[in-house]
């Protein structure tokens, strides 16, 4: 663990804020006491980033899907596939990373999130 860790209290509710993808984000942000805690907040913000990046690809790939010819459409669908694998597969790594206790950022997201809705310290 690093500098940034938790109380150990406090992670396994972390790595719940992704286990819902926004909800769970939401829901944390607002209920005492778990929105007055740093690490928790954090984990929570970036579950509401990543899941709307999520829904995002989601989106751009469906309406490429959608207006494509249905040689490149199938394509693009194989190609959406293997991203959506990705993003479960990092998806669980967060979720383990916050059950650790580690306050992983997501390189660019946690950039955007910061600029949003300011930085947590």
């Amino acid at each position: 663990m690093n500098g940034d860790a938790a109380k150990p209290a406090n992670q396994p509710i972390a790595a719940l804020a992704y286990l819902g993808f926004f909800v769970s984000g939401v829901i944390l942000l607002f209920v005492e006491p778990y929105n007055q805690d740093e690490f928790i907040r954090f984990h929570a913000r970036q579950s509401i980033a990543f899941t709307i990046a999520w829904f995002a690809a989601y989106i751009v790939f469906s309406v490429f899907i959608a207006v494509m010819p249905h040689p490149i459409a199938v394509l693009i669908a194989l190609i959406a596939q293997l991203v959506y694998i990705g993003f479960a597969v990092f998806w669980v790594i967060l979720m383990y990373k916050a059950y650790n206790g580690e306050r992983y950022r997501i390189p660019q997201l946690a950039d955007i999130v910061d600029s949003v809705a300011g930085p947590t310290p």
